[in-house]
């Protein structure tokens, strides 16, 4: 196989390490001895029917490569033709030997995806359902009982046995979840996923293999705006949208309006005409809230308790018009925000699901179980006892930061479980989908696939298989790294873990301890030195990326030899391609490598800050009056406002304002010492408002710092620090207050980060500003 060019060349293979164990070996007994070869030679043919379907021809061309790479013997390939065929064959498919077989576990009921392995005198069968089961069948045996893994794109482990005789253990199997998506980067692979069994729409395997789980293109998930285009229709039709507050806008659509129903159904129509082949089309919300609160919707929506009803209603409009064309298809929606809960007495058809997020746990709660917090489990509880058909889109990485440690290993495959106890027919595990170089990127990707397929397998059992398998020489301190992170999730999950409140935490996270980044650096340096190969090496430095990345954001002030880790972090990522290090656009690693040489510089600049306070008062306004009574004036009794906080959590959503968009005030008093008048550089600085802030100090309108501004998108401006001299409007040595009006459009909302009045010898760019702040506590 290597001299016909069909494997990796060796230099890009690493041998495993000496202590390796097969986490995927089979249970239950073993079957007869077969030797499939000796000395490099073999007797054996690999038989496919006299007419075979593609995917056992690429099932069989498979097993051929890989034998033939592990032994290197030959194994022809036979189609039957009538007569007996080779006494010793490898039966790929539903042959006609293995209808003949007698085996009562040929007639098992295997779906499309589920395999059979079994052997009958000196025949191993080897078939499967009408997708991917004969493929899935060739990968079982070279994973489970021969030891073979492809751990990562271009990645192969392959024994080397001239001689091969195994027993392999008689079995049929057949996955639970149709969708089985560990939606990184590193999964998209489509030949990583058809050795790995996973069947994921991003994984483009394609149908001759046995295909995948497809979405008609362009319509993956929120799709409001492609079945109704509001450049197209929101002029002349401003009634096919949202209703907010008395006015149209086109946020979301007005679903119970009949033209809408009519045109999403046209569009539906025409793109399931265009790509028939695909098992599903969303029809779903546009991201983040703002639904139609029309008379008719809200009437619905009030009547059956959750404004799941009308997207409801409106999905299954759509799937009744479509299902006698396209049976095998279905039309899936989001349960999501707003939409979570299901309605009380409308219920979705046959041919919906109901992609059910995470997001009211894991964008609050990322490091404990779905059964530790009440709102999502009571949401999946309820949608599986009227019996949807769920999907899961879970939330598993730090979307500010995907190349900072993310030790939620422990509880993914335990919520995973909880899932599929509660109907779950599919699971996405949605992590760093644009780019190589997150956390532990690979080893999530190999783990959870395996997972996925089987959600019986041990956690840690895989975790080592891939770190001793994948790394070779330098697998013990590699793995002592898995540990580590292991150990810190079960001594912080319960403490430290829970007073970062974000999926979105910060590089200076409480249980990211200066210990565990001390104890990582060390590891990786044993990993390099025992590496003993340039491939090995390359991927401990791939993983080191994460270690490299959280120093350099941690900043200069930790770090003398803060230089040399900024070049060693760009080589490697330069090297490895890397393009994303947070969930959005830019040139980030030419953004981030030019910011960090920046704050090495400004770090130069003495400085102090105060802070202008934790606690904040904070009253909504929804019909945006507090302009008009001047909410912002020093005599506004603001004693029954709210009291929330800008240091924890994800703004007002999480301080007891869940759901509520639009205008909304917080206010604050603080003392100015007098001293800071004579300050060179005088800054108030906002680390981050979601999302248009508008500044008064002391009744009079000081900054803005907003889209119409800036010139910044909603998606844009909500984590974009800001800064100003506010010194005409304080009075130094006296109280001062602080108004802040924001607008928020999507969910979150408000003052996020605290807010600090710095003085500073040298000017320095707002960007700076709260890591050199960190670098002063």
């Amino acid at each position: 196989a290597r001299e016909r060019g069909l494997c990796p060349p060796p230099e890009t293979l690493v041998r495993p390490h000496p202590d390796w164990r097969n986490a995927l070996a089979p249970k239950g007994a073993a079957g007869p001895e077969l030797t499939l070869a000796t000395a490099g030679k073999t007797d054996y043919a690999i038989l496919l029917p006299e007419t075979p379907t593609t995917q056992e021809e690429k099932a069989a061309a498979d097993v051929a490569l890989w034998l033939d790479s592990m032994t290197h013997a030959a194994f022809p390939i036979l189609w039957e033709s009538g007569g007996e065929g080779p006494a010793k064959a490898i039966s790929v498919g539903r042959t006609a030997r293995l209808a003949a077989s007698g085996l009562p576990e040929a007639a098992a009921d295997l779906g499309g995806e589920g395999y059979g392995i079994a052997v009958k005198g000196d025949t191993l069968f080897l078939w499967g359902g009408d997708t991917r089961g004969p493929v899935n069948a060739v990968y079982a045996l070279l994973e489970e009982d021969l030891g073979c893994r492809w751990y990562h794109r271009g990645s192969v482990t392959i024994p080397d046995a001239p001689t091969l005789t195994l027993r392999p253990v008689p079995r049929t199997f057949a996955p639970v979840l149709e969708i089985r998506d560990p939606f990184y980067w590193d999964a998209f692979d489509a030949t990583w996923s058809l050795r790995n069994r996973t069947n994921a729409p991003s994984a483009r395997v394609p149908d001759a293999w046995g295909g995948r789980m497809d979405y008609v293109s362009g319509y993956f998930v929120h799709t409001y705006g492609r079945l109704v285009p509001p450049d197209k229709y929101f002029d002349e039709h401003p009634e096919y949208y949202s209703e907010i507050n008395g006015k149209r806008v086109p946020r979301q659509l007005c679903v119970t309006n009949p033209d809408v129903v009519r045109i999403a159904i046209e569009n539906v129509l025409e793109a399931l005409r265009n790509e028939p082949r695909a098992e599903l089309i969303s029809v779903s919300p546009n991201d983040g809230t703002g639904y139609c609160d029309c008379e008719r919707c809200r009437a619905l929506d009030e009547a059956e308790g959750s404004k799941s009803a009308s997207l409801i209603q409106f999905v299954n409009a759509v799937a009744d018009a479509v299902k006698d064309e396209f049976p095998n298809v279905k039309i899936s929606t989001l349960a999501y925000l707003d939409t979570v809960q299901p309605p009380k007495t409308i219920r979705p058809r046959e041919n919906v699901a109901i992609r059910l997020c995470t997001d009211r746990h894991a964008w609050s709660h990322q490091f404990e179980f779905v059964t530790e917090t009440q709102e999502f489990q009571t949401a999946l509880r309820a949608w599986a006892d009227i019996g949807a058909t769920i999907h899961i889109w879970d939330y598993t990485v730090n979307y500010s930061h995907y190349s900072i440690p993310m030790p939620n290993m422990p509880i993914v495959t335990q919520n995973m479980r909880f899932l599929i106890d509660h109907n779950v027919r599919g699971i996405m595990l949605q992590g760093a989908y644009q780019s190589p170089g997150s956390a532990r990127g690979p080893m999530r990707c190999w783990v959870w696939g395996k997972q996925l397929w089987d959600p019986k397998l041990n956690t840690r059992a895989l975790i080592r298989d891939f770190t001793y398998g994948f790394y070779g020489a330098a697998a013990e301190p590699m793995h002592e790294y898995d540990e580590l992170c292991w150990r810190t999730w079960e001594l912080e999950h319960l403490s430290a873990m829970r007073a970062d409140r974000t999926i979105r935490y910060p590089p200076t996270a409480k249980f990211i301890t200066p210990e565990f980044v001390e104890t990582a650096s060390a590891l990786f340096e044993r990993a390099e030195a025992l590496a003993g190969d340039g491939e090995t090496l390359r991927r401990v430095q791939l993983a080191k990326l994460a270690i490299l990345y959280l120093k350099a954001a941690r900043g200069p002030a930790e770090y003398r030899d803060y230089a040399r880790i900024i070049d060693e972090f760009e080589a490697i990522a330069t090297r490895e391609h890397v393009t994303h290090l947070w969930e959005g656009g830019g040139a980030q690693v030419a953004e981030k490598i030019e910011y960090w040489r920046g704050l090495e510089a400004a770090q130069t600049a003495e400085m102090s800050a105060l802070e202008v306070g934790d606690v904040w008062q904070f009253k909504p306004d929804p019909d945006n009056v507090g302009v008009e009574q001047a909410w912002f004036a020093r005599d506004v009794a603001d004693l029954d406002w709210a009291r929330v906080r800008c240091d924890i959590g994800q703004g007002w959503e999480s301080q007891g304002f869940a759901e509520y968009t639009g205008y909304g005030w917080y206010r604050a008093r603080f003392d100015v010492p007098a001293a800071m008048e004579q300050a060179p550089n005088l800054i108030l600085f906002f680390a981050a408002v979601d999302e248009d802030a508008e500044v008064y100090i002391n009744g009079r309108r000081a900054f803005e710092h907003t889209c119409e501004s800036t010139g910044l998108t909603p998606d844009q401006i909500w984590n974009r620090p800001f800064a100003f001299d506010p010194r005409e409007y304080l009075k130094f040595g006296e109280e001062n207050l602080i108004a802040v009006r924001v607008y928020n459009r999507f969910a979150m909302g408000g003052i996020y980060k605290p807010v600090h009045l710095i003085r500073s010898d040298k000017a320095v760019k707002p960007d700076y500003l709260e890591d050199l702040i960190r670098g002063t506590e």
